[in-house]
């Protein structure tokens, strides 16, 4: 039997695990293994930026005709706040996504497409979050880095499928729907923009803002990607307790995307 490490490296140990993001990921990986009709086609799915660099796509998981990236973000305090000046649905079924569609031609060729669909579950949706990492705040960064980064992974997954054929696009449309995992606090703040001051560029106090815990929300605004740009993206935020719960409310209202505004992925 090997040697036991001394308390003091042990306790290294102990505080790296504490300090990593990949125990989260292997529990979220296994959310989706036990979840039925999932499979988990891929962890750590490497892709290449247009810098060259290797990059990783978390967890894919698949589901028939729909594909979905995960990125995992774990964290010790973030509060995740997303606003929705009203007025605004307070919540809506549709999802601006990529897609695979078989193209009728005598090679059976699958091309990308950008598009908005009817999908479950309702959620808000909002294109600004803050995102505060004290309890002061006052210490925000944003979101839109990771969530970036997880679109671009997305393309270069889907790209690969198409050029792989590796999903079966014969009879249904395959829709790619990204979703970040967080254990992060998730809340809505609905308010009136006229209660912010033009002079401070702060609420009037005390602030006229309704603040809501929420479980999942669209995180919508144009993302860009290699190539053309196909506008405005969705990327679904789903706080990690109610995951489980996301997974098996997912699904298309119809058959498939709308043609309005449908954009050609290169």
């Amino acid at each position: 039997m090997a040697d036991q490490p001394d308390s003091e490296v042990l306790q290294a140990v102990i505080n790296a695990l504490l300090a990593s993001g990949f125990p989260f990921q292997t529990a979220v990986a296994q959310v989706v293994s036990q979840c039925q009709g999932y499979r988990l086609a891929g962890e750590e799915v490497a892709w290449r930026d247009d810098a060259g660099a290797d990059q990783f796509l978390d967890l894919v998981a698949h589901r028939g005709h729909v594909v979905i990236p995960i990125e995992c973000k774990k964290t010790q305090k973030e509060i995740l706040t997303f606003l929705q000046p009203s007025p605004a649905d307070r919540d809506v079924n549709r999802a601006r996504c990529i897609y695979l569609s078989k193209i009728q031609d005598s090679a059976r060729r699958s091309l990308l497409f950008c598009s908005d669909w009817q999908l479950m579950p309702k959620s808000p949706e909002s294109a600004f979050c803050v995102v505060s990492t004290s309890a002061s705040g006052k210490d925000q960064r944003m979101l839109e880095r990771d969530v970036q980064q997880l679109v671009r992974g997305t393309d270069a997954y889907a790209r690969r499928c198409r050029d792989e054929r590796s999903v079966d696009t014969s009879l249904l449309d395959t829709l790619i729907v990204p979703l970040l995992v967080t254990n992060a606090k998730l809340f809505i703040a609905e308010y009136d923009p006229a209660n912010v001051s033009l002079e401070s560029g702060q609420f009037a106090m005390p602030p006229q803002a309704k603040v809501s815990p929420i479980r999942w929300v669209r995180f919508r605004k144009a993302f860009t990607s290699v190539g053309k740009d196909v506008g405005d993206r969705t990327v679904f935020v789903v706080a990690a307790p109610a995951f489980p719960g996301f997974l098996r409310k997912l699904d298309t209202i119809d058959a498939g995307p709308s043609q309005d505004g449908r954009i050609r992925v290169p």
